[in-house]
């Protein structure tokens, strides 16, 4: 009999039973009542490998992640952005400010040199009309004395006398007098008028450097709290990217889980291989479970890993503990969870055939029974890299995966 041997293959965190011989060939014909090897111990069973719908919630995770760093990135450009237009907008507003400060600047230093044109001009009216008195003054104390030529041939009339001297103060005074008084006049309202419009503008000026102070606080209260937008968004965003970090992480372990199966599948190929095949195999199978096929062997969209995929065998939708059969008489190489595929079994035909039971819920069997065919060998389940209950049912021929459409 096969001495029975285990080994485990660690990828992923599974484990694979299998047995591995160096004995006789067993007998071609199965006997009625056949009465089983020695069973081996039971293997310690490996922790259980994440089941379909964990890779498919891990799958959301990581998408709704993935969406969720989206948002976060684009609520964090659109709060820098904000903060951005608003510094510009801080910026021309000081500017703004910085202007007018310089322009009020310029208004006070030319209103106190107006004003103070404006002083002297007061005074320069003033000496000259005290000029123009003394000057008045004058020609009438020197008319009674030593009168000027002009006024000889009228000495002895009195009327004419004062006629005169009236018209020479117009001719010699008045007219320079008045001249300088217009001009002074003019000269002061000018100041005056100068003064009234720096003022005003002054006025004006101070009241846009107070609006664009009032503006730069509001705007500067907005910046701040857009500035907080900014450091919230980014907190979300690191704290969504560590989310994702995380989620791709757990995918990871599903694809892990993955090349697991695909190592195990090629395990056993190697096992399948290794033993003696001189003895007939079955030329057709039974149907191992009752149930449609939900899907069929070869390439296809997988329905956990979403790419496209070799599938090995054929899904047969059967209830969750529904008796699972072995497909024709042989012997148990592998019985045990195997990574991917769940609780398995293998059973050899003989021939360089094989079968495969996948996912199952129980195990009946164990490596080195013989079976019939028709004989309860499990029951279907969920388990290794499952969506639902069903039973993944493969053939084998010198290990490698055929249609068993083919044999059924």
């Amino acid at each position: 009999m096969l001495e029975l041997i285990r080994s485990r293959v660690a990828i992923g965190g599974a484990a694979l039973v299998v047995a591995l011989a160096t004995a006789a060939p067993a007998a071609a014909t199965v006997p009625a009542a056949p009465t089983p090897a020695r069973p081996a111990r039971p293997p310690a069973r490996p922790a259980p490998a994440p089941s379909g719908s964990d890779f498919e919630a891990a799958s959301r995770a990581e998408q709704a992640a993935v969406d969720a760093l989206a948002a976060a990135r684009t609520r964090r450009e659109a709060a820098e952005a904000d903060v951005r237009r608003l510094d510009a907008q801080l910026a021309t507003l000081a500017a703004q400010s910085r202007v007018a400060a310089q322009d009020l600047l310029r208004l006070d230093a030319a209103r106190r040199n107006v004003e103070a044109e404006v002083n002297r001009t007061h005074r320069r009216v003033a000496r000259t009309r005290a000029a123009a008195g003394r000057a008045a003054a004058d020609i009438y104390r020197r008319a009674g004395t030593t009168a000027p030529p002009v006024l000889a041939s009228f000495a002895d009339k009195r009327t004419r006398r004062d006629q005169t001297l009236r018209q020479v103060y117009l001719e010699h005074v008045g007219d320079r007098t008045t001249v300088r008084l217009d001009a002074l006049r003019v000269a002061r309202a000018d100041a005056l008028d100068a003064e009234r419009s720096l003022r005003a503008r002054r006025v004006a000026v101070a009241r846009a450097a107070a609006v664009a102070q009032r503006e730069e606080t509001q705007v500067a209260a907005v910046r701040a709290q857009h500035a907080l937008l900014v450091d919230k968004a980014l907190a979300e965003e690191a704290r969504v990217q560590a989310v994702l970090t995380s989620a791709r992480a757990r995918r990871a372990e599903f694809e892990q889980a993955a090349a697991a199966n695909h190592a195990a599948s090629g395990t056993i190929e190697g096992i399948l291989r290794a033993r003696p095949s001189d003895r007939p195999g079955a030329a057709t199978f039974r149907f191992p479970a009752d149930g449609p096929i939900s899907s069929p062997f070869g390439e296809r969209m997988h329905p956990i890993f979403h790419e496209m995929r070799m599938h090995t065998g054929i899904d047969i939708g059967a209830g969750y503990g529904s008796p699972v059969r072995a497909a024709a008489a042989g012997t148990v190489v592998v019985a045990g969870y195997v990574s991917g595929y769940g609780t398995a079994i293998v059973i050899d035909h003989g021939g360089g055939l094989a079968t495969l039971y996948g996912h199952l819920s129980r195990l009946g069997v164990h490596v080195g029974s013989r079976v019939t065919g028709g004989q309860t060998v499990g029951a279907v389940g969920n388990s290794g890299n499952s969506t639902g209950p069903h039973l993944h049912f493969e053939v084998r021929v010198n290990g490698t995966p055929v249609d068993p459409m083919r044999y059924l």
